[in-house]
């Protein structure tokens, strides 16, 4: 019975049991499709990265959710360089293949790893506003008064919902069957959520994110649609280029923090943070 390798890692923390866990295949040669699907399935994380060789780069990452793959994950993709790094695999800046193309990525020496994303897109938002509010389980009170509903890209596209505070992010509650479907209408991986009111001094944001199109009811951490939102908002002038450090997971109890850097004008943007092995072990396949 073949034998794979895997670890689990928690990324966007560096305290196990908390920030997102990520299933990590570090040596995936020989895998089909298929397998590695099924691996993700047993593995029942939002996301499981396996690692290929590259003709291209470095090396080659491809991401599944328990019910599909997906083009970038951005936890993963740290979890990865974090669990490569323990392995004496990875170390200050490479070229990494994914299905979005080739990205750099860094194994800082500080203990953060680093992503960056797709060359950002954005696309108009033509919805009513209190639709959107009811797919979520909110009031159209709830929402941020001056608006700020997106759509952004930066691997994925995401919906990006401003919400008026910390009080109100933490009440959504989405229909996922509804949610799913418009999600798939619209050709949108998440729904994400977003406060300027926070739990931790210092954070610029506190954020939820829904994909229930691709199978995760809540992810407790997304580094593409964090990505994304840093973009989107320094792009509508309403967020400063630079650094900046948004919270997310507290409503599922993983609690954790994502780097985000974005240049002037929203036109580049990485993502970055610590990471922490809990589990070293192996799956079997039939």
């Amino acid at each position: 019975m073949p034998k794979v390798a895997i670890k689990q890692v928690d990324a966007f923390t560096a305290v196990p049991l908390e920030g997102n866990p990520v299933g990590v295949v570090t040596a995936a040669e020989g895998l089909s499709g298929e397998e590695m699907q099924r691996i993700a399935r047993e593995m029942n994380c939002s996301e499981t990265a396996f690692v290929l060789r590259s003709k291209r780069g470095d090396f080659r990452l491809r991401y599944f959710t328990p019910a599909v793959e997906v083009d970038l994950c951005g936890h993963a993709t740290i979890a990865t360089l974090h669990a490569l790094r323990e392995e004496g695999r990875a170390a200050g800046v490479m070229r990494v293949e994914t299905n979005v193309g080739l990205l750099a990525m860094e194994a800082a020496a500080d203990g953060m790893c680093w992503m960056q994303q797709a060359q950002p897109a954005f696309r108009p938002f033509a919805e009513d506003p209190d639709e959107i509010a009811a797919l979520l389980g909110l009031r159209p009170v709830d929402l941020e008064p001056e608006g700020g509903i997106g759509i952004a890209y930066t691997g994925l596209w995401d919906l990006l919902v401003a919400v008026r505070d910390l009080s109100a992010l933490q009440g959504a509650h989405p229909d996922p069957g509804a949610l799913a479907e418009h999600n798939r209408r619209h050709g949108i991986t998440s729904t994400h959520l977003y406060c300027r009111e926070t739990m931790l001094p210092g954070s610029t944001l506190h954020t939820r994110d829904f994909s229930p199109a691709a199978g995760v009811a809540e992810d407790p951490h997304t580094g593409t649609a964090n990505g994304a939102l840093g973009a989107y908002l320094v792009a509508e002038g309403r967020l400063a280029p630079g650094h900046h450090v948004f919270e997310q997971g507290w409503t599922v109890g993983r609690p954790g923090q994502i780097h985000v850097e974005v240049s002037p004008g929203g036109k580049g943007v990485r993502v970055g943070g610590e990471a922490v092995t809990v589990i070293v072990g192996s799956i079997f396949l039939s």
